[in-house]
């Protein structure tokens, strides 16, 4: 093991031509805003920021893939720099702001730099057309010269050539050197991957600290190379909609391998599991993810995972699905029932979470739907969805969702357009939107409370389009004007009972509202 030191762009530079690649034990980019803030005033102001850590392996191993096709495991490396094993953050962090403006709009202040001030911030309306405040991307650009900056100020009032000037062109050329800010660099030359991974954990356990989940990750790593970038990478990117994020895969993975939910113990998870039964279980999980997912389209009508309350819910559905062969019809309909009532009622939320542990014993015997819904359905209660469940302000969350997925089983569509409620549609003013069926400002102007106005009895799903057709005026009279066939509100258990649409019976309405909102719950819940 070796000290060295590297300028920043040389590193980006490698990072660029994939010369220095993260391994696949490495987690994501975890960084938030406040992270990089301080990170390029510690590089403009010459602070230390730390030592990075390069593994300079002699054969290559799983790699976090970005452009460039990774080497086949084993393959000798020959002209490659490394694995970065430790200052991922920091140098991805600079990368995503040089490279990334849009997502990572890092500003510069002159005025502020000049009075030896907080320089950096994050781009905002009231400094996105100031002269005074420059794209920190800008400046990194390899094309950038300060000169073009001055010029632009010369007609700003504020502007003194002979205070500014000399000292606006100091201010640029720093922030530009933190390309030469000098990053001491400690390389491992030892071909162990188990060592390096070992170092990895250990180094990332000061600073902000790796989970259990990231752990396991790596660990995963090196029980079984190239799982976790192109297994559970790939995975990431197959249903569109669908982006489940690392720890859940590695939850569902753990689950059909381990049968248990916790990963209280990373290093333990795989010890005794050799590579093959490690893929062996794998293969198992991506059937269940791509069942669930075929499941969540079709049965359930879900089009993203925006709409499942509680990821949690799903690992349990993913075991059967991926353990127990493909559902047929009976326990999809008994999958559906459960999944939007488990959700609905928050039976895994809190102390409940770990009656996971107790049911999966239960499943490993037999991974069927039946055994699923035998040991959870006693904690499901009330079954019965009840016209209260619709008493919310929230327009989110397990009600929204089920009222989602019975709008899309009614095969509900928009009032005016008249396509389907399904989310497929797109194009001018087709998103779909929250209308409230008696208007906000005219509730408010007959003094009703905020709690009244915004309750889920009030809500419908409409397009934009036909949102913004609605005025505020009773429902009664947008109804008529807009011709609105009475089976789009019947499809969405609005009241047909005319006299129901004038605001001196709004609370009746909510009534009526919640009651057959939870009859049609109930039904299509079976």
């Amino acid at each position: 093991m070796g000290n060295t030191t590297k300028k920043l762009g040389e590193l980006l530079d490698h990072l660029d031509s994939e010369n220095l690649l993260l391994p696949e034990i490495q987690r994501d980019f975890v960084w938030d805003m406040k992270n990089i803030l301080k990170l390029f005033d510690s590089l403009y102001h010459e602070l230390p920021i730390g030592n990075v850590l390069v593994w300079k392996a002699k054969h290559s191993v799983g790699a976090k893939k970005l452009r460039a096709p990774i080497h086949r495991i084993g393959k000798p490396l020959d002209g490659f720099y490394g694995y970065l094993l430790d200052g991922q953050q920091r140098l991805t962090a600079v990368k995503l702001v040089r490279d990334d403006p849009d997502k990572y709009p890092l500003m510069f202040n002159m005025l502020s730099a000049l009075k030896n001030e907080e320089p950096f911030t994050w781009k905002a309306r009231w400094n996105e057309s100031s002269p005074w405040y420059i794209s920190v991307s800008r400046v990194l650009f390899s094309g950038f010269h300060a000169l073009d900056v001055i010029d632009e100020l010369k007609n700003e009032e504020e502007y003194d050539p002979k205070v500014h000037r000399s000292a606006i062109d100091q201010a640029l050329r720093r922030l530009q050197d933190i390309l030469r800010y000098d990053i001491g660099i400690i390389e491992y030359d030892e071909d162990d991957y188990q060592k390096a991974t070992e170092l990895f954990i250990r180094f990332n356990s000061t600073g902000k600290k790796l989970s259990k989940p990231e752990l396991a990750l790596a660990q995963l790593a090196l029980a079984a190379p190239k799982l976790v970038s192109e297994g559970i990478g790939k995975l990431q990117d197959r249903h569109p909609g669908f982006r489940f994020t690392n720890p859940f895969l590695l939850q569902c993975l753990v689950s059909i391998h381990a049968t248990r939910m916790k990963i209280d113990q990373p290093e333990r998870i795989w010890e005794k599991s050799d590579e093959r039964s490690i893929r062996s279980s794998w293969r198992n999980t991506e059937k269940g993810v791509d069942r669930i997912v075929e499941f969540l389209t079709g049965t359930i009508q879900w089009d993203a995972t925006s709409w499942v309350p509680s990821m949690v819910t799903l690992v349990p559905l993913l075991y059967v699905f991926g353990l127990g062969g493909k559902p047929n019809p009976e326990e999809r309909r008994l999958a559906k029932k459960w999944l939007l009532l488990a959700n609905t009622r928050a039976i895994f939320t809190g102390k409940g979470y770990h009656k996971f542990e107790a049911l999966f014993r239960y499943l490993k015997n037999d991974p069927s739907m039946e055994t699923l819904w035998r040991y959870t359905h006693r904690g499901i209660h009330p079954q019965k969805i009840k016209p209260e469940d619709f008493n919310t302000k929230r327009k989110s969350g397990a009600i929204m969702s089920l009222y989602v997925a019975l709008l899309r089983g009614h095969h509900a569509e928009d009032w005016k357009r008249e396509t389907l409620l399904n989310g497929r549609v797109i194009g001018d003013n087709a998103e779909l939107q929250v209308h409230h069926f008696f208007p906000q400002a005219l509730l408010r102007e007959h003094r009703f409370s905020s709690d009244d106005i915004n309750t889920f009895a009030n809500y419908t799903i409409i397009s934009k389009d036909t949102n913004l057709e609605c005025r505020v005026e009773e429902p009664a009279e947008y109804i008529q004007r807009l011709k609105i066939d009475k089976r789009h509100l019947k499809a969405q258990c609005v009241p047909l009972n005319r006299s129901l649409w004038k605001v001196d019976r709004y609370k009746d309405f909510l009534e009526e509202r919640r009651r057959l909102l939870a009859q049609q719950a109930n039904k299509f819940l079976g």
